[in-house]
């Protein structure tokens, strides 16, 4: 008689996703409730553990990889379990592979993109965290697609493990960016779920140092709040790009309800409850958002904040009037809040060719004819 799978509550960490062959997701469960899986199935709960390991330290792919499970209970799991849910469909790499942007199809239709970056320091992740985005951010292409639905923990987390496939041969370490398809705070205990598993201590979760991991966010005061008074140690990003409640709204709408007052307050709450400086991301928009006075306006900001400013040149996301300003207008701007932030850094997005650059995720990609 086939498997059937444990009733699993999706509100509680987003885990579980059933697929349409009604097979349950292993990817994303907490590890009780994997090891109520087997107790369930009339095995000792240290069976849970193997299989966390299997999933998070080893990286398997399916149920059979998981040798030291005797042959007939990887049997019984196969029939109402499964090791992920997505299904590349697309994939567009840079020349020289550094830059790899993956289309992934969602069980019930629509594609996210996951992006792979690689520098001579650093091998970085890129993950979305929904599909589609309801914040309707102006330069923003997934914010373009309008609202669609939340990732599971299972969908966040197989997105990283299937990079961490692609890492050259020796290289274990990486960083992750929460900044893809989607925002993040939105879809919190599912991608908390999933961060859960990539810094959990080995064998049952991946290792990777909580500050190898960046959350960007539009601004949601509620949850930046609740993120540091639950005491997690992830660095934080605000997508801020403009320092006047007037221009952020105009760009952001998120503004006329998180207004930069109460963002800045939350900010600052964040701070003094995890003692790590945040960064603020500004694209840089020709004759929107870059002129001296601006940076002056962003200076006065966050005068009182232990931060670093990311200038992020803008990148093109199809027709509209905005536009990516000259050199000589980065660098007056830039050069103005050297002296008056701690950190600033000029970052010029990887992958603007492949269409994967901050900004551009769509999940526009074209699934090939079967």
């Amino acid at each position: 008689m086939p498997v059937k799978p444990e009733p699993i509550i999706l509100s509680q960490n987003g885990g579980g996703h059933e697929s349409p062959d009604g097979r349950v997701d292993l990817l994303g469960l907490p590890l009780g409730t994997l090891e109520r899986i087997l107790i369930g199935l009339g095995e000792k709960p240290y069976r849970g553990r193997q299989i966390a390991e299997w999933l998070y330290a080893r990286g398997a792919r399916d149920i059979a990889a998981m040798t030291n499970l005797p042959h007939a209970l990887r049997s019984k799991l196969a029939e109402g379990y499964r090791v992920g849910s997505l299904r590349e469909v697309a994939r567009r790499e840079t020349p020289d592979r550094r830059t790899r942007k993956v289309g992934l199809a969602i069980p019930e239709g629509g594609i996210v993109e996951a992006v792979y970056m690689a520098t001579s320091r650093r091998y970085t992740f890129c993950l979305s965290s929904q599909h589609g985005c309801g914040f309707a951010c102006r330069f923003c292409a997934t914010g373009r697609m309008g609202r669609g639905r939340n990732l599971s923990a299972g969908e966040i987390v197989e997105q990283a493990l299937r990079l961490r496939r692609e890492l050259p041969p020796g290289v274990t370490e990486f960083n992750v960016v929460m900044m893809g398809m989607g925002e993040p705070l939105e879809n919190y205990d599912a991608v908390m779920g999933a961060l859960g598993h990539l810094t959990g201590a080995p064998p049952t979760g991946a290792g990777l140092p909580p500050k190898r991991i960046t959350i960007s966010t539009v601004g949601l005061v509620p949850q930046i709040m609740r993120l540091a008074d639950e005491g997690h140690r992830y660095r934080l990003a605000i997508s801020l790009h403009a320092a006047s409640d007037e221009l952020r709204s105009k760009l952001m709408p998120v503004n006329r309800t998180f207004p930069l007052s109460a963002l800045i307050k939350a900010v600052e709450h964040h701070v003094q409850r995890t003692g790590r400086r945040v960064t603020f991301e500004y694209i840089l928009i020709e004759e929107i958002n870059d002129n001296v006075r601006d940076a002056a306006k962003l200076a006065r900001l966050v005068a009182q904040i232990p931060c670093k400013i990311n200038v992020i040149p803008y990148n093109p996301i199809g027709p509209g009037r905005f536009r990516r300003p000259s050199e000589e207008r980065i660098r007056r701007f830039s050069e103005y809040l050297v002296p008056r932030v701690a950190a600033v850094t000029v970052r010029y997005s990887q992958g603007v060719d492949i269409g994967a650059a901050c900004g551009q995720l769509a999940g526009a990609v074209e699934e090939p004819p079967r």
